[in-house]
């Protein structure tokens, strides 16, 4: 392949057809192998196919030009920020995100900036506890409130995972993800180093806290049904809208956040991984919340769009039946809700499942059909579960649910298993399913929890 017909078909590329022009993401990468070299191209956000000729002037002079043209053009106007800078480690990261900024129209806030929002991190504006660290509740100068979390025990493996999630987040825009304002990285002689992610703050906290938490009142049949949509509509934009596709690895109750209309945002992005195209499946390290994670990616380490289906119909069934996910017994036995609505499906009770005293129920119809997704989507057969471009479609129209094949071993009779595999060295690593632990109380009418964008001290590879 010749160097001009590379640049005739990357002109011929378009970009993500479903995400706005200002939020296409930047992840095309293209290849030419017969130059002795490889063209690696990073699409900018904006990037169109008349900013070819500006990107390709490079690569038309001999190598070694080419790259010193590439690295000068790139990086002169960030040398003053490099130079403010403490340490490599924060050279890097500055350098990589400033330059993510400049396509993303995110904010860098500054270390001060943040101290202010915060009141200089006090304890009262504390609104969730996890293992990655604080998420705080902000106020920044224009009266808006944010959620801030900051990581703690920063380190060159902190740059990594936390470049990840911002770097994930950013890519993406849709009304049921959690928008990300900006960042801040800074180094003080105090302070140490400083790794923040800025993002809307959620009015009425997490699904879990409403589901599990202290909340005086329960969900309606319509907000369920709100929340349920919402959720697989953020899913399927993951999956299907961004480029390239993202699998999210921790879909469960306490990372679906509820703005102040009870609108869901999918939240926490620092497992997720970016999926090439072309390929059916990852085989990765282990990373999730216990009771929520697929069998085939708990045991096997293999990774699909539809291991986050699975984790989406275990979230549905417990925001219809009010059930955790896993529960253990006084006498150390595994429950799982996967299994109970099962049984309770086979035996034609479906509409038994749904919890007892919801409000405004809905219709008998409606409610067994969300049961019969919520079953198929957490079958424990990998290809039995539908797409969540499939889900989003049964529970916004009349399409009907298909039959669900027949699950004759127990899942919780894998429990076991799966507590071995994810325990050996190979495997990585399952947290429990709390997330983090909120300070903050329900009022009568409303949650003040806010943020809460992660989980406890849970993780695996990034």
């Amino acid at each position: 392949m010749c160097l001009t017909t590379v640049i005739s078909r990357l002109t011929t590329i378009r970009l993500a057809p479903r995400a706005p022009r200002a939020y296409r993401p930047c992840q095309h990468i293209f290849q030419a192998h017969q130059l002795g070299t490889s063209l690696i191209a990073r699409c900018c956000r904006r990037f169109t196919p008349q900013h070819l000729p500006i990107c390709m002037d490079p690569l038309i002079r001999p190598p070694p030009l080419a790259c010193s043209h590439l690295i000068f053009r790139r990086r002169a106007p960030q040398e003053k920020m490099r130079n403010e800078n403490i340490g490599g480690n924060e050279t890097s990261l500055g350098f990589a995100l400033d330059s993510m900024s400049e396509s993303t129209n995110l904010i860098r806030f500054t270390f001060d900036e943040i101290q202010k929002a915060t009141r200089n991190f006090s304890r009262d504006y504390i609104i969730g506890i996890g293992g990655y660290g604080n998420v705080y509740k902000g106020v920044l100068p224009d009266g808006t409130e944010v959620a801030l979390k900051r990581f703690k025990n920063c380190s060159a493996a902190g740059d990594a995972s936390f470049t990840h999630e911002v770097d994930v987040i950013a890519s993406v825009r849709h009304v049921n993800l959690v928008a990300l304002r900006g960042y801040c990285t800074a180094t003080t002689s105090y302070e140490g180093h400083q790794r923040i992610i800025v993002c809307d703050l959620m009015k009425n906290g997490s699904l879990h806290d409403h589901l599990f938490g202290s909340a005086e009142k329960k969900l309606s049949w319509p907000i369920r049904q709100q929340i349920a949509i919402g959720t697989a509509r953020g899913l399927a934009y993951l999956h299907y809208g961004a480029q390239p596709r993202i699998i999210h690895r921790d879909i469960k109750a306490g990372n679906i956040l509820l703005d102040e209309g009870f609108v869901a945002k999918v939240a926490d992005f620092g497992l997720a991984k970016f999926t090439p195209e072309g390929m059916s499946h990852l085989s990765t390290r282990v990373a999730g919340t216990m009771g929520y994670v697929a069998p085939e990616y708990a045991l096997y380490g293999q990774l699909t769009e539809r291991s986050d289906v699975y984790s989406f119909g275990v979230v549905l069934l417990e925001l219809l039946s009010g059930k955790k996910a896993l529960q253990v017994s006084s006498d150390s036995q595994h429950s799982s809700v996967t299994d109970w609505a099962w049984s309770l499906v086979k035996e034609g009770r479906a509409l038994d499942v749904i919890e007892n005293g919801i409000p405004e129920m809905g219709s008998s119809e409606v409610m067994e059909k969300y049961v019969l997704v919520a079953v198929l989507c957490s079958h424990p057969q990998l290809y039995a579960r539908p797409t969540m471009d499939q889900v989003v479609k049964m529970l916004e129209t009349e399409l009907s649910v298909p039959s669900i094949p027949d699950r004759s071993i127990p899942l919780v009779s894998e429990i076991n298993n799966i507590e071995r595999s994810v325990s050996s060295h190979l495997s990585g690593n399952l947290s429990s399913s709390k997330g983090y632990h909120y300070r903050h109380h329900f009022s009568s009418s409303s949650s003040s929890k806010g943020e809460g964008e992660s989980s406890d001290s849970k993780r695996g590879s990034s």
